[in-house]
C-alpha cells in the first residue's frame, strides 16, 4: 500500500472530528523505519511533542526491537487495552528501558488491523470494523483482496473493460448509500461481465465441463449466458464462495425472483453507470436508485421486458419471474 493511500485513508477516517486534523504532508521516503520517520516529521514540523498510538500487544512485541530504546527517546506513546495483554504490566515493564507512555481509559479493543485484512482476502464481511468511507476507498481501490482488476483487463476489450471499472464504481457508490456489502459489490461488478467476449461454443463447454444444465433458450444466447458462465468460474477458477456475490453475477442481465440487495446493487449498476448510451428510462433509472434500489431494478426490467416483446421475442423466464415477485410489492408500497 502506497503512503499515499495510507494518508488517505486516515484523513476518510478523521473527517467530521473538529478535534483530529491531518498535518501537512512529510517528505517520508518509503521504507524507512519508525525512527526515521519521525525524525523527518521532526524537521519538516518542528520539535513538538509527538505521540505514537499504540495497542498493547503491538508494545509487547515493539519491546523486542533492537532500536525500541532509542525509539522511546524521541516520542511519548499513547497505549490502548487489548484483549489478552495486561497493559498497565506492560507499560511498566517498558518504563525500565525509557518508555514514556499514557494508558487509554477504556474497553478493551478486540479489532485489528490484521483481522480485517485477513477478512478483506478472504472475502468475508467487515460490517461495523471499520469506517465505511475507508472501506468504501480501500474497495475502489481494490487494497488488500486479490487483483480482479488485473484479471478481468486481460479478458476483455478496453470498452468493455471501462465499462467494468464504471460499474464497479456505481455498485460501490450505492452500496455505500444503501448499507450493503461493498467488497462484494466491487468483486461482482469486476467479474460480471469478464465472459462477456468469450465464444459462444466455448461458454457452452465450460458449462458441460462443471456439469450446469441450462435451457434452450440460455444456451443460446450470448447475453443470456455469459453471466452464467462468469459465475461458475468465479466459483470453480477463482475460489469465490460467496453465494450472494455469484448471484449477483449469475443474474446481472435477467434479474430474479427474490433479488438480494446485493444483486440489486450490481444489476442497477450495470444498467445506469454513466457510460451507458442513453435508452428509454435510464434518466428515471438514475433518479430513482440512490432512493429505492428494487424500483430502479424493476424499471429496467420492464423496459426490457417491453422492448423485447416489441422485437417479437420473448423474455427469459428469470426476468420474467424477476417481474412478477417484485411488481405487486413495490406497486403495495407505492415505490413506483
Amino acid at each position: 500500500i502506497e503512503v499515499n493511500q495510507r494518508r488517505e485513508m486516515c484523513r476518510l477516517a478523521i473527517s467530521g472530528k473538529n478535534d483530529l486534523y491531518l498535518a501537512g504532508e512529510a517528505p517520508l521516503a518509503s521504507g524507512c523505519n519508525i525512527i526515521d520517520s519521525i525524525n523527518n516529521l521532526q524537521d519538516w514540523h518542528g520539535k513538538a511533542e509527538y505521540y505514537y498510538i499504540i495497542g498493547a500487544d503491538k508494545l509487547a512485541g515493539l519491546l523486542h526491537w533492537s532500536k525500541a530504546r532509542k525509539l522511546f527517546k524521541i516520542c511519548r506513546f499513547i497505549v490502548y487495552p487489548r484483549t489478552g495483554y495486561d497493559a498497565a504490566k506492560i507499560i511498566q515493564f517498558a518504563a525500565s528501558q525509557g518508555l514514556q507512555a499514557d494508558l487509554l481509559q477504556m474497553p478493551e479493543v478486540t479489532v485489528t488491523s490484521a483481522a480485517i485484512r485477513e477478512k478483506l482476502l478472504d472475502i468475508s464481511h467487515i460490517s461495523g470494523m471499520l469506517n465505511r468511507q475507508v472501506e468504501r476507498y480501500i474497495n475502489i481501490n481494490g487494497l488488500y483482496q486479490t487483483d480482479f482488476v488485473k484479471l478481468v483487463k486481460t479478458s476483455l476489450s478496453q470498452q468493455r473493460f471501462e465499462h467494468t471499472l464504471a460499474v464497479r464504481k456505481l455498485a460501490i457508490d450505492l452500496a455505500y448509500h444503501h448499507h450493503i456489502w461493498m467488497q462484494g459489490a466491487s468483486i461482482a461488478s469486476l467479474l460480471h461481465d469478464f465472459t462477456k467476449e468469450m465464444k459462444l461454443n466455448k461458454m457452452k463447454a465450460i458449462l458441460r465441463n462443471y456439469k450446469v444444465s441450462l435451457n434452450a433458450q440460455e444456451l443460446n444466447s450470448n447475453a443470456l449466458l455469459h453471466g452464467k458462465v462468469a459465475s461458475v468460474l468465479a466459483k470453480n477458477v477463482y475460489g469465490i464462495h460467496s453465494a450472494d456475490i455469484l448471484n449477483a453475477i449469475a443474474y446481472h442481465t435477467t434479474g430474479r425472483a427474490g433479488m438480494s440487495p446485493l444483486e440489486l446493487c450490481v444489476f442497477v449498476a450495470d444498467k445506469a453507470e454513466p457510460g451507458r448510451k442513453s435508452y428509454p428510462g435510464l434518466q428515471k433509472i438514475r433518479d430513482m436508485m440512490f432512493e429505492d434500489l428494487a424500483s430502479a431494478a424493476l424499471l429496467s426490467m420492464k423496459g426490457t421486458r417491453d422492448w423485447i416483446q416489441g422485437s417479437g421475442n420473448r423474455i427469459s423466464a428469470d426476468s420474467y419471474a424477476a417481474i412478477e415477485s417484485m411488481e405487486p410489492v413495490i406497486i403495495d408500497n407505492k415505490s413506483i
